[in-house]
């Protein structure tokens, strides 16, 4: 079973003005994969940076992390603002949005994907990985049970060496096959997202092209 991921794709990372934009971000392709998967019933997963106002990733709230980080970004993807919001046409039709507290009803959550009744599921999360969000492995394995078929995920998104490496290798390390849209992310640096790109092949990330996946352009 076929399933995107969409990694973070939001005003605050993918929109010139947000505040922690990835230069080059391909909002287009983003768009044209949103809609092919809408034309063929493939759910979209995907995760969302969200932080309340002093969350302590922020240089403005002056606190530390629960290991004492303190990476001073600028505030970002408070939940409920613009920069927040995933980028206009990059929502299926139906969605919903996954909470980032624990113990949620996971194969609820899975047959709302597997039964089509909603097309896209969006994990809340405040750190890189997907799976910070804590339903966000049960519920895979709960849809991968109910579709009684391999699941086949597609990855897609922003920032290359930061999210996208972080979801990729940790849907690698669960066991599932995973392709990374090479031409479908942006990174930071150049540098950071080669080393990236090596890490996401050596776990065993298959690396494509979305017109060598689906044979079609924007």
């Amino acid at each position: 079973m076929r399933i995107f991921i969409d990694v973070d794709v939001q005003n605050d990372f993918c929109e010139p003005k947000g505040a922690l934009y990835v230069s080059g971000s391909p909002n287009d392709l983003y768009r044209a994969i949103v809609r092919h998967a809408g034309e063929r019933a493939i759910p979209i997963l995907g995760s969302v940076d969200s932080h309340v106002f002093d969350a302590w990733e922020f240089a403005s709230s002056g606190r530390a992390g629960p290991q004492g980080e303190k990476p001073n970004f600028p505030d970002h993807c408070v939940k409920g603002t613009h920069g927040w919001l995933k980028v206009e046409g990059t929502l299926p039709a139906r969605f919903r949005f996954v909470p980032n507290v624990p113990n949620l009803d996971a194969e609820w959550y899975a047959s709302e994907v597997v039964d089509q009744r909603a097309s896209g599921l969006y994990f809340e999360k405040e750190v890189y990985s997907l799976f910070a969000n804590p339903n966000a492995e049960r519920v895979l394995e709960a849809i991968a049970r109910r579709a009684g078929a391999p699941l086949d995920l597609v990855v897609f998104g922003v920032a290359t060496d930061y999210c996208v490496r972080a979801a990729a290798l940790g849907l690698r390390e669960r066991g599932y096959a995973t392709t990374v849209l090479t031409n479908a992310i942006r990174g930071i640096t150049e540098e950071g997202s080669a080393r990236a790109l090596d890490e996401m092949r050596d776990a065993g990330c298959r690396l494509s092209t979305w017109e060598e996946l689906c044979g079609s352009s924007v």
